[in-house]
């Protein structure tokens, strides 16, 4: 029986760990830290029945990884079984993460690296319920308006080894608005087939160009205040300008 390449630290799902991660950690993190999490959707979302899914995301924060579990758990609603490409030497220090679908890669050792793909290929296809792989293309956090928005050549040979998989990009970003605490967006879609599935240079490119657009509409919306099709997907908690305010009007009315 031949052997499947295994990373370092393989996903380790657990539906508990899963849970209590989301909310004990994630979900109330972003309550505490937030004024509001934004929502704005390009065309349909990604459905378990095209298969196999590859959301690719911009690498802004470290709070991005939270907001990867409020895609998954409250804009596609649990549907897919999710997983998540870490950086190894994170991964060891929060090996939790492994509960929810992490698994590491190395980019340091070619190895390593080409066996974490291969690992992910074949979670894309394995598996009864279709996976989901979320993935940070360019490695490593980059402020959202750096450009050109530079993407690791991973995310292609995934989808090489995959075989027919739906693509979906995500722009994410943090900004104070007014408020005490900042708000995170999340921009989603459109979903794509790569055009050229064996093509490397095809696919980091349309890969590139499609992030790039999403995070240049995501911040011109936020720099014009256009948020009319943005819908709230999570409230935070009330900051002291809030709780001031309404002392203020409860004193106004004593």
């Amino acid at each position: 029986m031949t052997t499947q390449p295994r990373p370092a630290l393989p996903a380790a799902k657990n539906w508990l760990g899963d849970a209590a991660i989301y909310w004990l950690l994630a979900r109330r993190s972003l309550w505490q830290d937030f004024h509001r999490v934004w929502l704005q959707s390009h065309g349909p979302l990604p459905h378990p029945a095209d298969g196999p899914l590859i959301i690719y995301m911009n690498h802004s924060s470290w709070w991005d990884g939270y907001l990867m579990y409020v895609i998954h758990r409250v804009v596609l609603r649990g549907r897919f079984d999710a997983h998540l490409l870490m950086e190894e030497r994170q991964l060891r220090r929060y090996r939790f993460f492994t509960w929810s679908g992490a698994f590491s890669i190395n980019r340091h050792n070619p190895e390593d690296t080409r066996r974490s793909q291969t690992y992910a290929a074949n979670l894309l296809r394995g598996g009864k319920r279709a996976r989901a792989l979320f993935i940070f293309p360019q490695g490593r956090i980059v402020h959202p308006d750096r450009r050109p928005l530079v993407t690791f050549p991973g995310i292609a040979r995934i989808i090489a080894q995959t075989g027919p998989v739906t693509l979906c990009p995500v722009a994410l970003r943090y900004e104070f608005l007014g408020h005490q605490q900042p708000h995170a967006f999340i921009r989603i879609g459109p979903v794509h087939r790569p055009a050229h599935p064996t093509d490397e240079a095809s696919i980091i490119n349309a890969v590139a160009e499609r992030l790039t657009a999403a995070c240049d509409a995501l911040r011109d919306d936020v720099v014009s205040g256009n948020f009319a099709c943005y819908q709230t997907l999570l409230r935070g908690r009330h900051g002291i300008d809030q709780r001031f305010d309404r002392f203020l009007r409860f004193c106004s009315y004593g």
